[in-house]
């Protein structure tokens, strides 16, 4: 029993430390983008079109990842898979540090992207496995503050030492730490506690069992089709979602460093990329124990959107005034504070479903959101023709903006499960007899 109990924590180390990684990647472009398209020689004319696909194509890989991830991991075990997928995306760090054409290293943003993908799903497998369900909430929500110091190291962290080491080196190092990481999980992770000699969690915990055993298996289509047939339930929250996160990755994600670099000359602003993180963690955290107090997840999200909704129009209306570095940093903080709530969206949409599809629909949401991330940072490099036009900005901050009033209106609509059952949106009258 004990070195069940002590073994596991070994396993949750090293797969978290991974997927600390898995964020820095996914926020890295808003401090090395630029230093990148530079670097080889794209011009100012297809600089920022250049930056915006840079930053897309890694969103786009790792959603196209996420349903056969689950599988992969359902079938290899979470020990392998890692394994495979972290050596995967050491080469995508490694082509990229040493790539001369932006072709070479779009190719290595997306096997870092598809390595990196396949990491929070194994987690998730291995909190099943080796801790107890009561745990889970706990467990996940370090996973969750885990990844965002990941995006906090991805702002004025990474950024010294890209200015240090320049950005092949920082990629060539971070290479080397994932093929570490890779390594560690062959020689550490093991997919149940029996392959230690150990006993297994329910056999510690045998009054944990039932619950357990009594989760029926659902074919992966049929679970698709159910939550794609629920209507609000599933497609409100996870669209209000979609809208939040796509808003995110347009400025934390790639263009808040650069932004407040050519409009305010801040030689700083590497730091508003961090501070939005730290943010996150903080409402990220709290999420749950403030929907418990208020009673709904709904109303803790649609309050959030709009105070979210208030700092882009702040973003909007300001731009290129109050060039006061402490200001920002103050709003940036809470543009983190008010999008990390946003995590309610996952919990609002499961609870309508029975917990035989929960990974189905948790992936649906994940598909949904980093679609948006996809979809907006694309776009966003169609907007912006000069990385230092303030108008080209003030643009993009108000396509934004509507944007996050849309996400607004999608928490309104949404429901709070009160009655167990996701029929209930689905078919609201009863039939006549």
């Amino acid at each position: 029993m004990e070195r069940t109990l002590r073994y596991r924590w070994w396993i949750f180390g090293v797969l978290l430390a991974a997927y600390f990684l898995v964020y820095l990647h996914r926020v890295i472009d808003a401090s090395v983008a630029l230093p990148i398209v530079t670097d080889i020689g794209i011009g100012a004319s297809e600089a920022a079109t250049s930056m915006a696909l840079l930053a897309s194509v890694y969103l786009y890989a790792y959603l196209l990842m996420q349903i056969p991830s689950g599988l992969m991991t359902d079938r290899i075990g979470p020990r392998k898979i890692t394994f495979a997928f972290l050596l995967l995306a050491a080469l995508g760090t490694f082509l990229t540090s040493f790539g001369q054409s932006f072709a070479v290293i779009i190719i290595g943003k997306i096997l870092i992207a598809c390595g990196m993908a396949v990491i929070y799903i194994p987690l998730t497998k291995v909190l099943a496995v080796w801790f107890r369900k009561k745990d889970f909430a706990t467990l996940n929500g370090s996973i969750i503050a885990v990844g965002n110091v990941g995006a906090i190291a991805a702002g004025a962290p990474i950024a010294w030492v890209i200015g240090s080491l320049g950005w092949r080196d920082t990629f060539f190092a971070l290479g080397v730490i994932t093929l570490i990481l890779a390594l560690l999980c062959l020689l550490v992770v093991r997919n149940r506690p029996s392959e230690i000699g150990a006993g297994e969690i329910l056999d510690i915990y045998p009054e944990d069992r039932q619950e357990h055993e009594t989760y029926d298996k659902v074919p992966l289509k049929s679970g698709l089709v159910t939550t794609a047939r629920s209507g609000r339930a599933f497609w409100m929250p996870a669209t209000a979602y979609l809208l939040i996160y796509g808003t995110i990755m347009v400025y934390q994600g790639l263009w808040v460093k650069v932004y407040f670099e050519g409009v305010y000359a801040f030689a700083s602003a590497a730091l508003l990329i961090s501070i939005i993180g730290v943010g996150k963690i903080i409402s990220a955290a709290a999420a749950g124990t403030v929907a418990k107090i208020a009673g709904s997840k709904r109303i803790v999200m649609l309050t959030a959107n709009i105070g979210y909704l208030g700092i882009w129009g702040i973003i909007w209306l300001m731009a290129g005034d109050i060039n006061m570095f402490w200001f920002w940093m103050g709003i940036n903080f809470m543009f983190g504070l008010f999008s990390g709530f946003m995590v309610l969206a996952f919990a609002q949409a499961k609870e309508w479903f029975p917990i035989s599809i929960s990974g189905t629909v948790i992936a649906m949401v994940n598909v949904m959101i980093f679609s948006g991330g996809a979809v907006f940072t694309t776009l966003s490099g169609f907007v912006i023709s000069d990385i230092t036009s303030l108008p080209d900005f003030k643009m993009l901050w108000g396509i934004m903006f509507f944007a996050a009033a849309g996400a607004c209106v999608m928490a309104y609509l949404s429901r709070d499960n009160n009655t167990g059952s996701v029929k209930e949106i689905t078919d609201p009258k009863p039939k006549r007899t």
